[in-house]
This record gives C-alpha cells, sequence and structure tokens, in this order.
C-alpha cells in the first residue's frame, strides 16, 4: 500500500514494446559484461520517459540526448544487477516476486472498466496476460536484486551535521516544497475466505480434478472452470523454463510427463490442476486450471458488518490505538496502535483522499472499502504545503542530504565496476 507506482499505460507501454523487440529485427547497443541491451529496450525506455515527463521526441538532438543518458543509466543498471547476481547473500524468493507481480497487475486492472476491457487491450496489443506477467516478473526480479544490493550502500552511509547543513544552504531553492500532508492512523480489515469459503473451493477443485482423470478434455474444463484468464484458451500456458513460474507450480510441471495430470497443486493463488503436453530439454509445455482462493460475497458483508461495529464502538469513545491492536490486519502499524505515520494528500488514493478530505484533528472516517479490504482512518494531524526549513524538518532534509551522498558512492562505485567489467557501446 506504500508503494509508488507508475501510471499503469507507461508499465504497459515498456513491456508491449519490450516483448515486441523480440518480434521484429533488432540490434545490439550496448554490451555490459555477457548482457546486451537491445534498440528495442532503449526505445522502450525512452518513450516511457518521454511520455512520463511530456517530452517531444520530434526535437531530434533533445532525443539523442536523451538516449544517451538513458542507455547510460541502463548500462549502470546492468553493472548493478552483474553485482547483485554474484552476491550470493542477496536473495529474491519466488513468493516475493510473485506478490509483486500480483499487486502490480492489480493496479494496472484497476484503471480499466472491467476485466473483459483489459483483455481487449492486452489483445489488441497482442499479449497474453502470462507473456505480461512474465515480462513484469523478469523486471521486477531484476529490480528487486538491484535495489537490494544498493540498500546496503544506503544503510552503511552517514551524513555529518555540517554536511546537512552544507547540502541545505547549497540546494534550499530547489529542495521541493512540503506537500499537503495528513498523519494517519488506521484500522485494516482483510476480506480473507472463511473456512466453509476454503472448504467449499477445494471440493469444486477436487471435483474438476476427478472429471479431468477421469478422462474429459482438459482443454474444455479449463474453459469451463479455471480463473485464470488462460481458462478462456483452454488453460494453455505455452512452453516455459524453470524461474518463469511460482517454484511449488514448476516442480510438480517439470515432474510429469507428457499426457500426465497432476494431483491438486496448492499455492497462495488457489489449487491449480496441471497438464504436461510437450517436453524439450529446458522447457514444458503445459495446461492448467487455477481454483482462485477468494472470498465469497458472504465473506465481504461478514467483514463489512465488522467494521460497522468498531467504527460504531469508535464513536461511543472506545481508543482507536486499543481497538487497531485487537483488529487491524495490518501486521506493522497495528503494533503501533494503527499509526501509519505521514502522507502526502495529493499521493492518496482516491478512496483515502475522499474519506479524510473533511475529518477534522482526531475524527474517525466511516469504513473505507479498498483494493486491501476494508479501512477506518483517525486523522492525527495535518499540515499544509510550505517550505522545508532545518528547524522544523531536519530528518527529512537529513535523509535528503544521505540519499544525495549515497547516490554520489553509488556512482564512484558504478565508475569502478565500470572499470572492471567490459562495456562496449555501439549506439
Amino acid at each position: 500500500m506504500r508503494k509508488k507506482i507508475f501510471l499503469f499505460i507507461l508499465s504497459l507501454f515498456l513491456l508491449i514494446n519490450l516483448s515486441r523487440g523480440q518480434e521484429v529485427l533488432d540490434r545490439i547497443v550496448a554490451v555490459v559484461g555477457n548482457q546486451i541491451i537491445l534498440e528495442s529496450e532503449l526505445k522502450a525506455q525512452l518513450a516511457l520517459y518521454a511520455t512520463q515527463f511530456g517530452i517531444d521526441l520530434k526535437d531530434e538532438q533533445r532525443r539523442k540526448e536523451m538516449e544517451a543518458e538513458l542507455l547510460e543509466q541502463m548500462i549502470n543498471d546492468n553493472l548493478l544487477l552483474i553485482q547483485a547476481q554474484k552476491d550470493t547473500t542477496i536473495e529474491v524468493t519466488s513468493k516475493e516476486v510473485e506478490n509483486a507481480v500480483e499487486e502490480q497487475l492489480e493496479k494496472v486492472k484497476s484503471q480499466f472498466s472491467s476485466e473483459e476491457a483489459f483483455g481487449d487491450q492486452l489483445k489488441a496489443e497482442g499479449l497474453t496476460e502470462n507473456e505480461l506477467k512474465k515480462k513484469y516478473r523478469e523486471q521486477i526480479k531484476k529490480q528487486m536484486l538491484i535495489d537490494r544490493l544498493v540498500s546496503r550502500k544506503l544503510f552503511k552511509v552517514s551524513v555529518t551535521t555540517k554536511e546537512v547543513k552544507d547540502f541545505y544552504q547549497t540546494y534550499k531553492d530547489s529542495i521541493p516544497d512540503q506537500p499537503q500532508s495528513v498523519k494517519l492512523s488506521h484500522i485494516l480489515l482483510e476480506i480473507k475466505p472463511s473456512q466453509g469459503t476454503l472448504d467449499s473451493l477445494k471440493k469444486k477443485a477436487e471435483m474438476v480434478l476427478d472429471k479431468a482423470k477421469e478422462g474429459e478434455d482438459f482443454a474444455s474444463l479449463a474453459s469451463k472452470y479455471s480463473d485464470d484468464p488462460t481458462g478462456k484458451s483452454g488453460g494453455d500456458l505455452g512452453f516455459f523454463k524453470k524461474g518463469d513460474m511460482i517454484e511449488k507450480f514448476e516442480k510438480v510441471a517439470f515432474a510429469l510427463n507428457p499426457g500426465e495430470i497432476s494431483d491438486l497443486v496448492e499455492t497462495e493463488f488457489g489449487y491449480h490442476i496441471i497438464k504436461v503436453e510437450e517436453k524439450k530439454k529446458d522447457a514444458v509445455h503445459a495446461r492448467h486450471i487455477l481454483i482462485l482462493i477468494r472470498s465469497s460475497k458472504e465473506d465481504t458483508i461478514r467483514v463489512q458488518s465488522l467494521a460497522d461495529t468498531l467504527y460504531h464502538r469508535l464513536l461511543e469513545g472506545a481508543e482507536f490505538g486499543e481497538v487497531a491492536k485487537e483488529y487491524s490486519c495490518d501486521e506493522e502499524s497495528r503494533k503501533m496502535g494503527g499509526e501509519l505515520g505521514w502522507y502526502p494528500v495529493a499521493q492518496m488514493t482516491p478512496e483515502f483522499k475522499e474519506g479524510v478530505k473533511d475529518l477534522e484533528l482526531g475524527e474517525i472516517s466511516k469504513p473505507i472499502p479498498s483494493q486491501f479490504g476494508i479501512h477506518i482512518l483517525k486523522v492525527l494531524d495535518r499540515k499544509e504545503q510550505r517550505k522545508l526549513t532545518l528547524e522544523d524538518d531536519w530528518d527529512i532534509i537529513k535523509d535528503m542530504a544521505r540519499r544525495r551522498k549515497t547516490n554520489q558512492e553509488v556512482e564512484k562505485w558504478v565508475e569502478k565496476m565500470r572499470q572492471e567489467t567490459y562495456v562496449e557501446i555501439k549506439l
């Protein structure tokens, strides 16, 4: 919930270009160690950047300058990635990647009026949802590795009082204003499936598995029962290699022989039934049926009822922090009585923005539904937009100074790696 992401259309545009780049005549624009950067990848980044910042690419001189800058950044990212992959203590789990992929995909889908509209857009771009997920998976894993490598540098860097003051004096005219912000506490009630719902879903999965084992056409069963978008194409996943799917799923898929059907494979997403169609040396062509673990309408009504009950208890004088500690599903904030900290109003989700806009200090919102569940918010404090000062915002300015110093250290580090790694620019 605290993560800021690019607008969906920019992310989608980038991924589409990356996928198409392999289908057309392409050329290498840079070599970094044993990695290559393709012209299609550079053009995708260029289009993304230009769209994000409203830059006119018809200006040939500006376009060439941007291309050169972005290529340098891509080279640096590849150098960091090579370093991260060498470091055996840096780990990114399949579950972390998959959760991030699903979160990003949900953000994308939420910008469309319906699942059908999202599917139509993918179809128009010549993509399937699984192809889109695969692209997200590749990019997210790389970025996580780089972020964790750089984070280690970040924790090692400190700044003195003099460095903070010098930073402020040098950059105070360009430091952005402190935006209008609100300090919040919340109680999050996740809408989780009840045991009855879980039992019902498993029973459904077992029924479908029985039909598949008895010889009913697998593709037809997928079309009829699967909750995965691939159901429309008979559950066809195409060929995939190790690392393309979540570990539990692919372990079973690679163990099956062509024509074999798995037992139920339970993952964090639900119950999978896998049928292998073909096998190559390093890849498997499979179909699958997914019975998604998701809450029912009754689960939503149950949690909404609890939210209403808690809301009225709070209005009657119950202490917000104690109620949050007892009921909130947000593990991180629950320990602090639901406190979330400061949020720029402009960056809040529309439902949160609407929910707190008329609240006075200490007031509590009515239950607010979101993609994470149902929230009850409390406004602890407000700040209007203003200039940052050393007197009032020391910690914020100190963090800015530390980040700048960290960036300088990372730049030196990357330059050292560049001297030790084969880099050739072919642009």
